[in-house]
């Protein structure tokens, strides 16, 4: 496992390098988070998450989410061109997560392999217990 400080020097040395969009892992995110922020805030830029080599979320200024639910005109003209232009530069530099349909049918067709279901018996195909239930006996 990585300490904080090896995961902000990776973090540093990829900030050095201007060649998009940045994408953090999980862990160095979480050992820069304060500084994720602030570029975010300060700069309008997008800030990617990845976990397991796979982006996961994105970390943007609120005036992107304005923009999102349609009250994009609330928002500064420059504001908005600086956002427009890092989630263009973001989504170009990041694959596509949602499928094709005809892609994502045939990988819906594929078998899985064996369930890992215990016993053969679902609790509809039981049959009752065949115990005899206890008489009650009378005081007296």
């Amino acid at each position: 496992m990585r300490s904080v400080r090896e995961h902000r020097k990776k973090a540093a040395s990829r900030a050095r390098k201007p060649k998009g969009p940045p994408v953090l892992s999980t862990s160095e995110a979480r050992a820069n988070f304060a500084e994720a922020l602030e570029t975010a805030q300060v700069d309008n830029a997008v800030i990617g998450f990845d976990r397991y080599g796979r982006t996961v979320a994105a970390l943007v200024p609120v005036e992107a989410i304005y923009m999102l639910a349609g009250l994009g005109k609330h928002v500064d003209a420059a504001t908005r061109k600086e956002i427009e232009q890092g989630a263009l530069a973001f989504a170009h530099n990041v694959p596509h997560r949602s499928m094709h349909p005809d892609l994502l049918s045939a990988a819906k067709g594929k078998s899985r392999g064996p369930s890992k279901v215990r016993g053969g018996k679902t609790a509809a195909s039981k049959t009752p217990s065949t115990r005899k239930p206890q008489s009650r006996k009378t005081g007296g």
